[in-house]
Formats: C-alpha cells, sequence, structure tokens
C-alpha cells in the first residue's frame, strides 16, 4: 500500500476544478444567502435600529480673508478646521444669541457639521436634527451666528450666507446594495472554502489513477453509471486477460464498508436469516451472490432476503462480466468486509480475488483497512473494477467524446 506517498501528492487541479463544478450550485446558494443575511441585517440595523429619522439643513458660505494684513491666513483652513471652529464658544455663543429659549448649547454643538471643502473659500454646512423645525431655527442662527463672528476675529473680513435650503429627512439604508454585495462576496469566499477543506479531507476514488497511487492492485477497468461501452468493452478485455483460466472469482464489495452489516455465501437457505440467490449469466458462467445482513442480531425470513439484495446493482452487474470474461462455468462469488471464517474460506478457495470499488464513496480510508486484512490473510487481489464512474466526470477529465449512434469509435482529444 502507498498510504503515505498518496497523500504527500500534490493536487491534480483538474480533478480539483471538475470536482468543485459539481458542486458549484452550493457556492451559488452560499453567495445569494449570505447577499440575502447581509441586505436584511443591515437594514433591519438601518431602520429598526436606527432610531427616529433625521432632518437635516444644508446651507452655503462664502469666507472672505484679509490677504493685506495677514496674508495667506487661508492656508490655514480647511474642512476639518472649520468643523472645530463650528463648535466652540466663539462661535455658538453668538449663534445661541438668535435662538429661542429651550435650545441648549449643547444641542447645536450636536447638530452641526462642515461638508468636503474643495475651495476653502467655500463652506457647506449641515445642521442635522431629528427635528425639521429645530434644524431650521439652528441654520437660520449660524447665518447671524457666522456673520458676528467673522467681525470678531483676526484674519477674516466676512462670511457671507449664500444659500440655506429647507430641511429634508436625512436617507437611511443608502448602502443596502454595499451590504449585499459584500454578503455575497464573503459567502461565496466562505462556501468556496469550505469545499475546499472537505476535498482536501475527501478520500474517494474518482479515476483510476487515485486507486494507482493507493495500491499495487492493477486496475480492471471501470464500470460507468451510463454503460459506457468503450470502458466496458476494456474491462472485459482486461478481465479477459488478467483472470484467463479462474473458475471461482470472490468478488469483495468495497460499498459495503459503509453498512453495518455483511454479505456471506452459504449453502443453503435458513430461517435464521439466511439466503442464497445464484443467477447464471448464458453458457459462460455464473454468479453467485448470497447474504445474511446483520444489524443488531439476525433477522429471518423475508429480513434475509432483503440482505442479499443490499448488495449493489454495479456490483452484480461487474460479478456477471467477471464471469463471461474469465471463461466457461467460471463462476463469481460476492462477499464484503468484515471477514469471518466463512469469507476467509471463501476467499482462499477463489482462483482470483478482485474488489469492487465504487467511485466517490468516500471511503478510501476504509479501503486501505480491507487492502490491510487481506494482506494479513496473505490474499493478492488480481485486479480492482471501480464502480459507479461518473460518465460526464470522466469524459471532461479525459477529454473524451461520446460514441455516436453509428457505433463508430470514440476519439481522444
Amino acid at each position: 500500500m502507498r498510504e503515505e506517498k498518496f497523500w504527500q501528492e500534490g493536487m491534480d487541479g483538474k480533478r480539483f476544478a471538475l470536482c468543485l463544478f459539481k458542486k458549484g450550485w452550493i457556492i451559488l446558494a452560499a453567495a445569494l444567502a449570505g447577499a440575502a443575511a447581509a441586505a436584511g441585517i443591515y437594514l433591519f440595523a438601518a431602520l429598526v435600529l436606527g432610531g427616529k429619522p433625521e432632518y437635516q439643513v444644508f446651507s452655503q458660505y462664502r469666507i472672505y480673508f484679509d490677504k493685506e494684513k495677514y496674508g495667506e491666513i487661508e492656508d490655514y483652513y480647511n474642512a476639518y478646521t472649520w468643523g472645530e471652529i463650528m463648535k466652540t464658544d466663539q462661535v455658538v455663543d453668538f449663534v445661541m444669541e438668535a435662538l429661542p429659549e429651550g435650545i441648549s448649547k449643547a444641542q447645536v454643538k450636536a447638530s452641526v457639521s462642515v461638508g468636503q471643502m474643495n475651495d476653502v473659500k467655500i463652506m457647506p454646512l449641515y445642521i442635522t436634527t431629528q427635528d425639521a423645525g429645530l434644524s431650521q431655527e439652528i441654520a437660520k442662527a449660524y447665518v447671524y451666528g457666522l456673520d458676528k463672528f467673522a467681525k470678531s476675529i483676526e484674519g477674516l473680513s466676512g462670511m457671507q450666507c449664500w444659500t440655506v435650503e429647507p430641511a429634508t429627512q436625512v436617507p437611511r439604508a443608502t448602502k443596502t446594495l454595499n451590504a449585499f454585495m459584500f454578503g455575497g462576496i464573503l459567502g461565496a469566499v466562505l462556501s468556496f472554502l469550505v469545499l475546499v477543506f472537505f476535498y482536501i479531507l475527501d478520500d474517494s476514488i474518482y479515476l483510476e489513477e487515485d486507486f494507482a497511487k493507493r495500491f499495487p492492485i492493477p486496475v480492471l477497468g471501470l464500470l460507468t453509471r451510463g454503460k459506457d461501452a468503450d470502458y466496458l468493452e476494456e474491462l472485459k478485455g482486461n478481465a479477459a486477460f488478467l483472470l484467463k483460466g479462474s473458475k471461482r472469482i470472490c468478488l469483495v464489495d468495497g460499498s459495503c464498508l459503509k453498512q453495518t452489516g455483511r454479505m456471506e455465501k452459504s449453502g443453503q437457505t435458513e430461517k435464521t436469516g439466511q439466503t442464497e440467490k445464484s443467477g447464471r449469466t448464458g453458457k459462460t458462467g455464473q454468479t453467485e451472490i448470497t447474504g445474511q445482513m446483520e444489524k443488531t442480531g439476525h433477522e429471518t425470513g423475508q429480513g434475509a432476503a432483503a440482505g442479499a439484495s443490499a448488495v449493489p446493482s454495479s456490483c452484480r452487474e461487474a460479478g456477471e462480466l467477471l464471469s463471461a470474461a474469465a471463461g466457461e462455468n467460471a463462476e463469481t462469488l460476492v462477499t464484503a468486509w468484515p471477514f469471518g471464517e466463512k469469507e476467509v474460506r471463501m476467499l482462499h478457495s477463489a482462483d482470483s480475488v478482485v474488489l469492487a470499488v465504487p467511485c466517490g464513496f468516500g471511503n478510501g480510508r476504509a479501503l486501505f483497512h480491507l487492502a490491510a486484512q487481506l494482506e494479513k490473510l496473505g490474499i493478492t487481489a488480481a485486479g480492482a473494477v471501480l464502480t459507479d464512474a461518473d460518465d460526464k466526470f470522466l469524459r471532461a477529465y479525459y477529454g473524451k467524446k461520446k460514441r455516436k449512434a453509428s457505433g463508430k469509435r470514440k476519439q481522444w482529444t
């Protein structure tokens, strides 16, 4: 076995991309869910938790500097400077002279702000409160207060108000689109990382190369879900060569590694739950599938038949193909891990032991254990059949085209 070497192999970019593409809907769903959640949270915070609506008055002032006396004094003023000045007592005290009683100095300072100044001589002033009338009152008071302030301070010759607009409600939830896009991107990125994490942990067999990296066992071929004719032909040819002369083939069903029971060969049908099924595949041989499913104890009657029918159809088909390929009068017996005394005798009595490994089953570690058990028993597997292979995945990976209805061979690109 090559377990340690396999886990040190680099990532197959094409295999990764195809596996990720199959689950692309998860990324899309996560992106949509993330976008909806982010937008919903933002709207809830802005509209429900944001408190009462606010009303804003915009006014604009022309600032006149006394350059003749103080030179380039305007270089010392910017939007931040004016924003701080508007809240000082020097300004607010003049503003309070124009306001009626009941309005506090703290309210005035909290309401005023200065916008971005593209010109140091033009100052945009904003008054924002939760009452439209109050915003309008304070804005008008600033017209009076700034005129008085400009005349009382050195370096300024005047501040002229150009406009005072009516109070308007401050828009809320203005960044919903930003929140939507952020949530979508975050959801997509997180889901991608989760898929990458699970891909790294995924020990499934998807390709013949995956199995070859892990086990020194030849792959007889692939049995695809769509019964691809080329892969069937390849499987029959390899089996006929490698299993030639084998009259008794034991097929170990790898899919049962995830079940809580076992299938075993039995010479007779009993009430304790043992059953035997035998199906001939023409003159070339037969496949015998016998089973006993044990979950919590022995089942009786119909329970036994259900146990035998638990053998996957792909495994049954693989057994029939092996019997037919091995030659006339060849038979294939199907068993599964764990191996009891009867299973061990069956394995040792077989001319060839073949593993039936389902693709994309997530049982790579269990296969290592199965191979180790066979090694302990001194049994060398003659080969493996990869079942339930995804036709679309294989075509995309190998660049293999479908065979046309005319029956002509597919061309490999």
